[in-house]
C-alpha cells in the first residue's frame, strides 16, 4: 500500500472491513434488486444503474458470513476492477480514511490464503480487514 491511501470502511456483522477507493465507482442506497434465475446463491440479482446493468452481489454470504436483515443503513458498493463492474451489499457504510502504509499488517495467519484479506489495518476503532476485490469477483 501506498503511503495515505484511502479506504472505503463498511460494515458486515459488526465487524469493520475496507475496500480501497479506487476499486469504489460509488455508494447508492439499497434499491431493488431484479432476481436472475441459476446465479450462485451469494448474488441478488442486477440493478439497473443509470442505464448499465451490475450483478449484486451479498457480500456478508460471499465471505461467509451470517445474512444481514436489510435495514436503512444498507448500501450497495459499487466496484470496478478490469472494466467489471459489481455492486457489493453491506451492512452500512461508515467513512472513506486515510491509512498509511504502517498501519497495515499482512494476514499471513488468516487461514484462506488470503483469497479474501489481503491486510489488517490498525486502528483507533479497533482491527479492519482490508478486503481483495480480485478474490470476491472471482
Amino acid at each position: 500500500m501506498v503511503a495515505n491511501d484511502q479506504l472505503v470502511v463498511f460494515g458486515l456483522n459488526n465487524q469493520r472491513y475496507a475496500l480501497p477507493i479506487n476499486n469504489v465507482s460509488e455508494i447508492i442506497r439499497m434499491m431493488e434488486v431484479t432476481k436472475v434465475p441459476n446465479i450462485r446463491y451469494y448474488y441478488k440479482g442486477i440493478i439497473n444503474l443509470r442505464g448499465s446493468i451490475v450483478p449484486v452481489m451479498n457480500l456478508n454470504l460471499r465471505l461467509g458470513l451470517e445474512e444481514s436483515e436489510l435495514g436503512g443503513d444498507s448500501r450497495i458498493i459499487v466496484t470496478e476492477q478490469d472494466g467489471r463492474k459489481l455492486g457489493l451489499i453491506v451492512d452500512t457504510v461508515y467513512s472513506v480514511s486515510r491509512y498509511s502504509g504502517d498501519e497495515v499488517e499482512k494476514p499471513e495467519s488468516v487461514s484462506d490464503g488470503g483469497q479474501f484479506v489481503t491486510g489488517i489495518v490498525h486502528h483507533e476503532d479497533g482491527m479492519i480487514l482490508l478486503l481483495n476485490l480480485h478474490g470476491i469477483m472471482d
